[in-house]
């Protein structure tokens, strides 16, 4: 700061510029102790004044310089300076440089200031008094928050995503929605707020804000939707949709989400009496998918014919020249046939590899035939006899047996589920299309007032437990990329009651993707079904057809899943007569009216009745 000190001439002239007259005899005083005679003693005292007026000038000058404090007023979060911002000392305001700066005289000791500029937290700060420090740094923190959501494989906008900020108790400070730039904006951000993002499709996130002003998150998509549809453009209820893990099951309209799939991730679409296809997802959709219509129509293999040397073969023959397309073979039945390694059946000592289970699947899928494994699960007599804690016991406590001799297992020990379980998942890794459980019930022959179970036995107990068995299982199966089938008493299915073994239909229906129902009409009574006016032995078709319209009845919509085991034998009892080729074609006729989704004879497979199928399209 510079001032103009005041002029004074000591010795002062005329007005005209002329010097002044000093010689004797003048009316000022000489200089023989005199001053001029224009100066009175007034003005004598003005020289010493002047001077020390001089003197603080120059003081004032240098004490100034160094009381000047400056303030470096700075970002928290970049330390970039904020120019502009307001600095208010003691009443004072102050505007910060483009370089962030203000200077203050020398403050108070104990002095504060307030920083305050818009998009920042309002801030107080004590400023130094010691001023040899000649810069002092204040930081504000941002008080917005902005920030970008895009897309990570492609770079587009998410747009219409939910923002919330959250204090610490959880509550809602405030919420936005990103624009169509994916781009969000927040005043008034709180240091100690929580921001969540719920982006769709795109899936969610939760970071604690902090002090960084500006955000972007770069998402994945998590989301696919889609839909699948027959041939004919109609939606199909209850295919499964599959990616690893994670699957979904279709609606009434054919439409499905699958959550937690990214940007292309393949895609398994399968439904029950359909070819199963692949897809990829994109763009958080899968493509439409229309699937084909697959009958199955099986005969059984079981463990005398694969060990027959040319047995699975002529089955082979059959389905290669005929309209089969599927053999059932027998992976245990009492024992594992297989060179199984789950440990349970190993250590019970269970396991007796009499077929090349690797063989016979490499020759099949060679052939396009359509691999089942049958699976009999709680009538195991040697597990019982090797795991007597797992068995059905007598009062005696023995081992309880039925009217044939036989030992069951405890259908209500979890242990036993999860060994079947895991001999299931095996076959499924090894090639089998499709798994099939056989005796997946509790006993209903012999004497069943001896048997002891460990527990309460009663309908809701015995219900409780074959359902949660196969809930398990399909979760299990399926999650190795396979079906699940399960011989059903076919009463069980026209009454959908548990009949004293647990097998309720409607219970299970939802763990199933094909429902084998027994309905062999010489097993039925006369009377049992309606359209039969004599014994339904007698009344195959009539049997067959019935019996499928009625079990739709107690499940709608679950008709797609039937697969019904048809009578490919002669029963003989009381007197029945033997069954012929049209017997045996009859079922097969009224299964394929109804719109089953395909059909398995049971009988002899060293004679199956070859006569009663067409032969192969194209043989």
């Amino acid at each position: 700061m510079q001032r103009n000190l005041p002029k004074f001439r000591l010795f002062p002239g005329n007005t005209d510029g002329r010097a002044k007259d000093v010689s004797p005899g003048s009316t000022g005083s000489d200089f023989g102790g005199r001053f001029p005679g224009r100066l009175s003693w007034r003005y004598s005292l003005l020289l010493p004044v002047a001077l020390l007026f001089a003197v603080a000038t120059v003081l004032w000058h240098v004490n100034t310089d160094r009381a000047v404090v400056e303030l470096a007023v700075r970002d928290s979060s970049s330390g970039d300076p904020v120019p502009g911002a307001l600095v208010t000392v003691e009443s004072l305001v102050y505007r910060a440089n483009e370089n962030g700066i203000v200077r203050i005289g020398k403050p108070r000791a104990g002095t504060s200031v307030v920083v305050d500029v818009e998009g920042y937290a309002a801030t107080t700060a004590a400023v130094n008094d010691d001023t040899s420090t000649r810069v002092q740094h204040v930081t504000i923190r941002p008080s917005s928050l902005t920030g970008r959501l895009t897309d990570r494989a492609t770079g587009a906008p998410v747009a219409a995503a939910t923002l919330a900020l959250v204090d610490p108790q959880g509550a809602v400070l405030a919420t936005t929605d990103s624009d169509e730039q994916g781009q969000y904006r927040f005043t008034d951000v709180p240091e100690d707020a929580t921001l969540r993002i719920d982006a769709g499709a795109y899936g969610s996130v939760e970071e604690a804000v902090g002090q960084t002003p500006s955000r972007d998150f770069a998402f994945v998509l998590t989301q696919a939707q889609g839909s699948v549809l027959d041939e004919a453009g109609k939606p199909i209820q209850g295919a499964t949709i599959r990616s690893g893990d994670i699957s979904a099951v279709t609606g009434g309209d054919g439409t499905y989400t699958l959550e937690g799939v990214g940007n292309g991730a393949e895609v398994t679409i399968s439904a029950s009496g359909f070819e199963t296809v692949k897809a990829a997802t994109r763009d958080g959709r899968v493509a439409e998918a229309r699937l084909q219509r697959q009958l199955i129509k099986g005969i059984y293999a079981n463990w005398s014919i694969l060990t027959t040397p040319g047995g699975l073969d002529d089955l082979i023959g059959i389905a290669n020249t005929t309209e089969v397309n599927a053999i059932v073979i027998d992976i245990k039945q009492d024992t594992v046939y297989y060179d199984s390694q789950v440990p349970f059946f190993r250590d019970a000592g269970t396991v007796n590899p009499i077929m090349d289970v690797n063989a016979i699947l490499n020759t099949l899928k060679d052939n396009s035939i359509y691999a089942i494994a049958r699976l009999v699960v709680f009538q195991d007599p040697l597990v019982a006899e090797a795991r007597p804690d797992l068995a059905v016991k007598d009062a005696d406590g023995g081992l309880w047996v039925n009217e044939m001799g036989v030992a069951w297992v405890n259908a209500f020990n979890e242990e036993l589920w999860d060994a079947n379980i895991a001999l299931a998942t095996e076959a499924t890794r090894l090639g089998f299309d499709e798994i099939q459980y056989d005796y997946v019930r509790f006993p209903s022959d012999g004497d069943l007032s001896t048997a002891e179970f460990g527990r309460e036995y009663t309908a809701e107990a015995r219900e409780a437990a074959i359902t949660a068995f196969m809930k398990r299982s399909y979760t299990a199966i399926h999650g190795e990329g396979g079906r699940l089938a399960a011989d059903l008493f076919g009463f069980v299915t026209i009454v959908d009651d548990e009949q004293y073994i647990g097998q309720r239909f409607s219970a299970l229906e939802p763990y199933l993707d094909y429902v084998c129902m027994m309905i062999y009409p010489s097993h039925f009574s006369e009377g049992n079904i309606a359209s039969a006016p004599g014994h339904p032995n007698d009344y195959p078709y009539e049997t067959i057809l019935e019996s499928l319209q009625r079990a739709e009845q107690n499940v709608p919509g679950s008709g797609s899943k039937f697969r019904p085991w048809l009578q490919d034998f002669s029963y003989g009892y009381n007197g029945l007569r033997d069954y012929t080729k049209e017997d045996i074609r009859a079922q097969i006729d009224a299964a394929e009216e109804f719109g089953a989704s395909g059909w398995l004879l049971w009988g002899d497979p060293f004679n199956v009745t070859v006569e009663a199928l067409r032969p192969e399209t194209g043989a």
